[in-house]
Formats: structure tokens, C-alpha cells, sequence
């Protein structure tokens, strides 16, 4: 089965970071159109992994925020949306809820043999995350009563990655990785189930693993990743078959990893 993915488009204001316009967000909605334009039902589903708008003021960003989910909403297979930091600066939960038709924000289901995981990794103060103890307690019974090998997907990272020479997070990690990723962790390890958790966020491709899970961060579609003016495009795929678990990221900051769970 295949799946498709993007991450961070960030529809919105650019701006500099570190004198450095980072985020190339006059392609977003060009790149959300291309997205949807290669969804086919040799997908299964799709998935945006959160950071649908970069945060102004609330009239712009309710605006950008419906206009990427129209945008979306024209893919011809099942579209996920995950909440990021800049979608709820502005944007109340109860409001995100009723755009993307999903209360509450984390959810599974089922897809071909395999099981799936929405997360929602709350930002709760300045740039903190946690998953609070009532999704935590969901979490534990969700992979208790599925039998099929399960992804996670996040926003925030669940991974102790080393951030050298990432150029928005090093020296940074509150605001990227997840505050009580530990104790998540284990319990996705404890459920004997996971094969993969995959992340959005830190604007960079990188695998991390924890007891043999693959956690997995892939690159933001608008960032200027090399720091000379040429955005990502990025875009991916998940390929699981026969024992073996896949992962491309497409674009002009290519990545690619794969191994077998069984």
C-alpha cells in the first residue's frame, strides 16, 4: 500500500530568520495544488503533517487557513490533515476542530493491513509541546486493541535527535521535540506494533531510532534548504509491502529509507 505526503507548507507571511528568509512561502499554495494534482487511487490515502498556514493575525490566518483546506479538500483520495504550532497561535482548538470535521484532533484508522495514528502534539506554553494525559490514556488503549502493524504520524518530533546544524532548532529542542516524548515513546515501543513514527516540523530530513523504531522527520515543502533561495518542493511517499516499510521524500532535497519489520 501507498501513501502520500507533504509537510509545512506554511501559506502565509515569509519573513527573515537570523537574516535569512527561510520559509519560501510564495509557492505554498502552488505546491498544495501540485501536491493534489499527483494524488491518484494508487494511494490509499494522503496526509498533510501539519503547519498549514504561517501565523499574522487572526482575519489572515482564519483566511489562509480555509483557503489551504479548500485547496486540499480537492484531493480524489481520503486527505488528513495534522494540527502544527503556527495553525493554533491564532486559531482556536474548537475552531481547527470544526475546519478539518475531526474532533478530537488525534484519531486512528484502518487502512489495508495496516493500522494508523494521528497525533496531536499541543503546543501549551510558548513553544512547548506535550500530549496530555487523556490522549495519552487513548494512545495506550488504541495500539491495546489493534492487531496490525501501526504508523504514527506527529508534528512535533517524539525522537532525542541531534540537532547540529539544523538552521532553525539547534540549541533549541523545546521547541521542536516533543516535551514528554520519553514516556510516549515507551509506550509505543511497549505495544509491540509500531513500525514507524513520521514528523513534520523541523524543517529537515532525518531519521532517529528508538528500540529498532525508525522515527522519522521529513523536509518542509517551502523551506530554503540550502540556504541560497531554491525552496524544497518537497513532497513523499510511504510504500509498506511484504515486510518492508519505505519512505521517499521527493523534491530538490531528496531522501529516501527503507527497512524491513518482519
Amino acid at each position: 500500500m501507498k501513501i502520500a505526503f507533504i509537510s509545512d507548507v506554511h501559506i502565509g507571511p515569509s519573513g527573515l530568520y537570523k537574516g535569512v528568509r527561510r520559509k519560501l512561502t510564495e509557492y505554498s499554495e502552488l505546491y498544495i495544488y501540485n501536491f493534489v494534482k499527483r494524488l491518484s487511487n494508487d494511494y490509499e490515502f494522503a496526509i498533510h503533517l501539519g503547519d498549514l498556514i504561517q501565523d499574522d493575525e487572526r482575519k489572515a490566518d482564519l483566511a489562509n487557513y480555509k483557503n489551504g483546506l479548500e485547496l486540499f479538500n480537492k484531493s480524489p483520495i481520503p486527505m488528513h490533515q495534522l494540527i502544527g504550532n503556527h495553525d493554533c497561535i491564532n486559531i482556536k482548538q474548537k475552531e481547527l476542530e470544526g475546519f478539518i470535521k475531526q474532533m478530537p484532533l488525534y484519531y486512528s484508522f484502518d487502512a489495508s493491513d495496516y493500522h494508523f495514528i494521528i497525533l496531536y502534539t499541543q503546543v501549551y506554553k510558548a513553544e512547548k509541546s506535550k500530549i496530555n494525559e487523556e490522549q495519552k490514556a487513548w494512545l495506550i488503549a488504541d495500539l491495546a486493541a489493534t492487531n496490525k502493524p501501526t504508523v504514527v504520524f506527529s508534528h512535533h518530533s517524539l525522537a532525542d535527535q541531534n540537532l547540529f546544524g539544523n538552521p532553525w532548532f539547534e540549541g533549541w529542542e523545546e521547541a521542536c521535540l516533543l516535551e514528554n516524548r520519553r514516556e510516549i515513546r515507551q509506550v509505543l515501543f511497549e505495544s509491540q506494533k509500531v513500525i514507524a513514527v513520521v514528523n513534520g516540523h523541523l524543517h529537515w530530513n532525518n531519521v532517529t531510532h528508538h528500540d529498532a523504531i525508525p522515527y522519522i522527520t521529513v523536509q518542509s515543502a517551502i523551506e530554503n534548504y540550502n540556504d541560497d533561495g531554491e525552496s524544497a518542493n518537497a513532497w513523499g511517499t510511504i510504500e509498506i509491502k511484504d515486510g518492508k516499510f519505505n519512505l521517499i521524500v521527493h523534491g530538490n532535497d531528496p531522501f529516501n529509507y527503507d527497512y524491513e519489520f518482519l
